[in-house]
């Protein structure tokens, strides 16, 4: 009996050790299989899962996982091919590219030239990204696999702009299916599982992925998420996520002296800005415009909403854009109340500013304490992302505090948000100038890069001079991730390539 006892303590002793050896030495297997998933957390929700139903970075996280397009951005910026095989210009205005033989979608089926066709012809035609393509005249299929590309005049940024989630292919029958995007199917390195909305969506690896060089690197990927900034970084700290997207800059001390996590950080070409609705008064006129300019204390911003993590912003677009020129305004309230004296507001006005998020709310009071000085009482309207958008959109708005990222051609940047034609799209200022959709115009036209670096230099000083927005900043990218991470990159538009990152 005693025997027996003894050699039951025998065992229970060797199956307790080998446990915790197993879960924690020889415990790598343990914790890749525990960690064989990651989650991300995005300050806001997606607004959908349609690649050219939306026009936002959160959604374009998501979508770059569930879609190809015919290129791709490297880290350095630099056009590469995703979906095309091979490609050539017989003209200034056409372009023959060939798509890779033996492309799935999620559904099995293989992805051919009608796929592409109907995809880019889709894409001209949806609101939210119809300017990417707006200088497209067709799209022609050639053979199976092969189509042309036919733009209206020559167009130097065309293939920055096939590297937009917009542009992305989806399969002909799913798009005439009427499911409305529901179940989403595309042909990228994760297929879609779920999405609640406001709280997470659930993707999972593409096991039949045609590109072995960039497989999915985790079985699945979650977006949670977490708006509060704060909420975000002890999410980090608690496991809850394993990457926060945007980490707030108050919290990246904290983020750097924990040993368990580790801080990324890079330049980006995002400029946040605080834009004015020219449809309605006061801010039809362009003196109101300008006055605003000048009664902005932007290194304020830039102390209480990013903590000094980036550079001030005296352009539309950062220092590192093709044709960049520093604007004429210097922060100076005297001068505003001047100008608003000369517009007939000796005394201000009332206004609103409508915004999205706990960083952009910082923004905005800091804005409203500005204004304040120069007599002008102005309100904040915060809203959900998604009901922000909309209302931007439709024009609702009086003032707006948002930021745009986008790849490294001007053209991705200026067009969409200048270009008369995009008023209802992401023209935020809703301004309808001639001289603006010319120079924009002559721009995407000019092949030689020195005579369209001076091009974009006019349109600088012109749209400066026109005063729809106070362009206030440019953040750096920050990231939070658990220091267990592999293959975590950032590029200027921030977190990259999360179909690589793995523990």
């Amino acid at each position: 009996m005693k025997y027996k006892t003894k050699l039951t303590l025998y065992f229970a002793l060797v199956f307790m050790f080998v446990s915790l050896f197993v879960y924690a030495g020889g415990g790598q297997e343990a914790q890749g299989q525990v960690k064989n998933e990651i989650a991300v957390a995005l300050s806001a929700d997606i607004t959908s899962l349609d690649p050219q139903g939306h026009n936002d970075t959160k959604s374009e996280a998501v979508s770059f996982l569930l879609f190809n397009r015919l290129f791709r951005l490297n880290t350095d910026f630099e056009v590469v091919p995703d979906l095309a095989e091979s490609w050539e210009q017989p003209s200034d205005t056409e372009w023959v590219i060939k798509i890779k033989e033996g492309v799935l979608f999620h559904d099995g089926t293989e992805m051919t030239s009608e796929d592409v066709k109907i995809s880019l012809d889709r894409s001209r035609e949806m609101p939210k990204v119809q300017q990417v393509l707006s200088e497209v005249k067709s799209v022609d299929i050639i053979d199976k696999y092969t189509v042309k590309v036919t733009t209206n005049s020559a167009f130097a940024p065309f293939l920055y702009t096939l590297v937009h989630a917009g542009t992305s292919i989806l399969p002909k029958a799913y798009v005439e299916s009427g499911d409305n995007f529901a179940k989403p199917v595309g042909s990228g390195p994760y297929t879609f599982v779920e999405w609640t909305s406001g709280d997470r969506v659930i993707l999972e690896k593409n096991e039949n992925y045609f590109d072995k060089n960039n497989m999915g690197q985790s079985a699945k990927i979650i977006f949670k998420v977490i708006p509060e900034g704060t909420s975000r970084t002890i999410a980090l700290e608690t496991g809850e996520v394993d990457v926060v997207a945007e980490i707030p800059t108050i919290d990246m001390n904290k983020v750097k002296d924990n040993a368990d996590l580790k801080l990324y950080e890079k330049p980006s070409t995002r400029l946040d800005f605080f834009a004015m609705n020219t449809e309605k008064a006061p801010f039809d006129k362009k003196i109101v415009r300008q006055a605003m300019n000048y009664a902005i204390d932007k290194e304020a911003i830039m102390m209480v909403a990013i903590d000094g993590a980036g550079i001030k912003a005296d352009s539309v677009l950062a220092p590192s854009f093709l044709g960049y020129k520093a604007g004429p305004y210097s922060f100076d309230p005297v001068k505003a109340k001047k100008l608003l004296a000369e517009a007939g507001y000796p005394d201000g006005f009332e206004m609103e500013i409508m915004t999205s998020g706990d960083d952009r709310k910082r923004i905005a009071e800091v804005i409203q304490a500005s204004l304040m000085d120069v007599g002008i009482k102005a309100s904040i309207k915060m809203l959900e992302w998604g009901t922000f958008i909309d209302s931007v959109l439709k024009g609702d708005e009086e003032t707006l505090v948002l930021g745009w990222t986008s790849n490294p051609d001007p053209d991705a940047t200026l067009t969409p948000i200048y270009f008369s034609g995009n008023i209802g799209g992401m023209n935020f200022s809703r301004i309808n100038d001639p001289k603006i959709d010319q120079l924009l115009k002559d721009a995407r036209e000019e092949l030689d890069l020195t005579k369209r670096a001076l091009i974009y230099n006019k349109f600088h000083e012109y749209v400066m001079e026109q005063a729809p927005f106070v362009p206030l900043f440019v953040k750096n990218n920050i990231v939070g991730a658990n220091a267990g991470l592999k293959d975590v990159e950032l590029s200027p538009q921030g977190l990259w390539n999360i179909e690589k990152i793995h523990y």
